[in-house]
């Protein structure tokens, strides 16, 4: 599931934290740069995984049919649909 805004705001925070604090960063400026950037990816990856998210649900209603005639657990097949496509796409879940 893809984050919230809020969820990216406090992640954004804990990692440059997290990265100045282990000395892996030295930063010569204000924070806030390191945080832009962070936040940058994580909305990509956020984008990303909601169009992961809308091609899943186009491949699954190609077979809506024969889902509804199996009486698959939709849950279930949408999270493997979703693997599936993610992996396609080269995107790590």
């Amino acid at each position: 599931m893809a984050l919230k805004k809020r969820e990216i705001e406090l992640l954004t925070d804990k990692v440059a934290v997290n990265l100045i604090k282990s000395g892996n960063i030295k930063l010569n400026k204000d924070a806030s740069i390191l945080k832009g950037i962070i936040r940058d990816v994580l909305e990509e990856d956020v984008q990303k995984e909601r169009e992961i998210d809308v091609k899943t649900k186009e491949l699954l209603k190609q077979y809506s049919s024969e889902i509804e005639k199996e009486r698959a657990d939709s849950i279930k097949l949408f999270l493997m649909a979703k693997r599936k496509v993610a992996k396609q796409e080269g995107f790590l879940l």
